[in-house]
């Protein structure tokens, strides 16, 4: 079945003659004249994607992108308007707009643009549906993994969850382990209980008991009435106790007294409480080597270490970064309200990074990564450098390929900033006349959007006039 295209242009003239392409391109195209036939035919037919004029003749393409956008996230919506209206362009970009065309509209960029989008809507599809794989196949209570290492720590939680006994999850940080205590929660018989989290390395050690077992009235100055601990207060639950290894010496013993008499002393008090708590500790420091420099209780150790489960470093379990990318994507879809995609190519080049600070790192680039994108889709420029460097893609594939030669004649005389501007904009001349000027082709040759190049061709006043 061929893909429909919805044409919204007023101009008789260039309405017939953007048909003609897009028809010999085996395209259905659907047109309409003014905003009101648009709606119409967005409601009566299957649109993949949309071209839209920016000034028609009861309203304008800005108008129908913010009220279509939310109501069919899934269609590209590319905006064509007057040469040199940037503002306009800008605007549409930021509504959520894929892409936009100048005017007198060019075939073989319009071609490259619309294939461009339908590539763009077919990657969101199979992002969709890998999404539901993930959630049905592949997911644990958020947590994603398709890796081997992955399905045995899924294996773990679900065979040491029915047993109330205590869980000592080790692994570098970041790698997830406040999710998997909590997937252990859900998984056991206590799920309907409170879940509290603690962690050892956030309180000072002078409040870290008072923060655990709580206080009497009068236990110290500032202690005005009674207050329950987070033991107390998780009751007939969970107590997740995260960065376990930094806890002191001497408030180890008391928690041991929770670990083998499930028994605490509130600090000030004389009266032992029960403690009906299941409990999960974490940590990334190796506890073995703290027990032997005197550093941790060799008992608490083995109280705690009952049940062992290593969380795998990313680098380890590369096959699920893709999922996880989809993942923090969806979730970041949800909290900005727009949509992100990412090329196959794109992926593939960030499951090849180290992740030395591993899904913590991934979800901090991704979300800097949305603030900084031009558009929709996020290119590894819009990544932190350190993972651009490490990949050796800190500048286009394009600038790599040219005569380094011909370019450092005079090195000596450039500071690095300016001479990697001139690799830049010699780059950009070059691709732009390779491509005969057409900018997308030109974009798609140097590894960067349509909206980047034209940002730079602006920055360094490229004449595209002689191009």
């Amino acid at each position: 079945m061929s893909k429909s295209i919805l044409l919204v242009e007023d101009n008789k003239k260039l309405h017939r003659l953007i048909r003609q392409t897009l028809e010999k391109e085996g395209y259905t195209v659907y047109g309409a004249h003014n905003g009101k036939e648009a709606n119409q035919l967005m409601n009566d037919h299957w649109i993949d994607a949309a071209v839209l004029d920016i000034l028609l003749p009861d309203t304008t393409g800005i108008k129908l992108l913010e009220a279509w956008k939310p109501l069919y996230p899934g269609i590209p919506l590319i905006l064509s308007t007057a040469y040199g209206d940037v503002e306009d362009a800008v605007e549409a970009m930021k509504l959520g707009a894929f892409d936009y065309l100048t005017k007198p509209v060019k075939s073989e960029e319009l071609k490259v643009v619309i294939e461009r989008a339908l590539r763009w809507q077919a990657m969101n599809e199979e992002n969709r549906e890998l999404k539901k794989e993930m959630q049905t196949k592949f997911q644990l209570h958020g947590m994603i993994g398709v890796s081997e290492n992955m399905k045995q720590v899924f294996d773990m939680i679900q065979r040491v969850s029915k047993q109330d006994v205590t869980v000592l999850l080790q692994g570098e940080s970041g790698t997830g382990k406040s999710h998997c205590a909590k997937a252990i929660h859900l998984e056991s018989s206590r799920q309907h209980g409170p879940f509290i989290s603690l962690n050892c390395a956030a309180i000072p050690a002078n409040l870290l008991e008072s923060e655990l077992f709580g206080y009497v009235k009068g236990a110290f100055t500032g202690a005005a009435d009674n207050r329950k601990g987070k033991v107390e207060a998780a009751e007939g639950g969970t107590l997740f106790l995260d960065e376990i290894g930094d806890m002191p010496l001497e408030l180890q013993s008391k928690l041991l007294q929770v670990t083998q008499e499930k028994q605490f002393i509130p600090l000030g008090s004389s009266t032992t409480k029960e403690a009906d708590v299941r409990l999960i500790a974490a940590t990334n420091r190796n506890l073995w080597k703290l027990v032997q420099e005197g550093k941790f209780r060799e008992d608490l150790y083995y109280r705690l270490n009952i049940i062992g489960i290593d969380l795998p470093p990313l680098q380890e379990r590369k096959e699920d970064i893709p999922s996880l990318i989809y993942q923090l994507l969806s979730n970041f879809e949800t909290e900005h309200r727009r949509a992100y995609s990412l090329s196959e190519e794109t992926v593939k080049q960030l499951a090849r990074y180290s992740w030395p600070g591993n899904i913590r790192e991934l979800y901090n680039a991704l979300a800097r990564a949305t603030v900084l994108s031009a558009g929709s889709e996020l290119e590894l420029k819009d990544f932190p450098k350190e993972i651009q460097e490490e990949l050796n893609l800190s500048r286009p594939a394009a600038e790599k390929a040219y005569d380094h030669g011909n370019l450092n004649r005079d090195a000596e005389s450039r500071s690095l900033p300016e001479q990697m501007e001139y690799f830049e904009r010699n780059a950009i001349e070059n691709a732009l006349k390779e491509a005969n000027g057409n900018q997308s082709k030109a974009a798609e040759t140097l590894g960067i959007s349509r909206q980047s190049l034209l940002y730079k061709v602006r920055k360094y006043d490229v004449d595209l006039e002689h191009i």
